[in-house]
């Protein structure tokens, strides 16, 4: 696949999120589905990362690993938020806190 497509997952998805978890405080209409966008991007970009980590060490490999299983967090913080739940904000939080110690953790 394309490395700048690649690279771009990320940075597009997280302001689909962010932009998207601001919209919601305001009850704007049709926020659940950019939410949704933004969290298939980053989910898509984490499990590019994670599959692709065959040659690195096993400590690398868990990271990544985690941070795929992490993202998943945001997929049912979309699901919450389709079902007009507040608890995507736990959700988001959770992906958020642990994406900044995968942050730290891999050189």
């Amino acid at each position: 696949m394309n490395k700048t497509l690649i690279n771009s997952l990320f940075p597009a998805g997280a302001i689909l999120v962010f932009v998207a978890s601001i919209l919601a405080y305001f009850k704007i209409e049709y926020v659940e589905f950019l939410f949704a966008l933004g969290a298939m991007a980053l989910i898509a970009y984490q499990a590019i990362l994670a599959f692709n980590q065959q040659d690195k060490d096993r400590n690398t490999q868990r990271l990544y690993r985690m941070g795929f299983i992490s993202s998943l967090f945001l997929a049912v913080g979309a699901y919450f938020m389709f079902t007009d739940s507040n608890s995507w904000i736990v959700m988001v939080l959770i992906y958020t806190v642990t994406t900044l110690y995968i942050s730290f953790r891999i050189k």
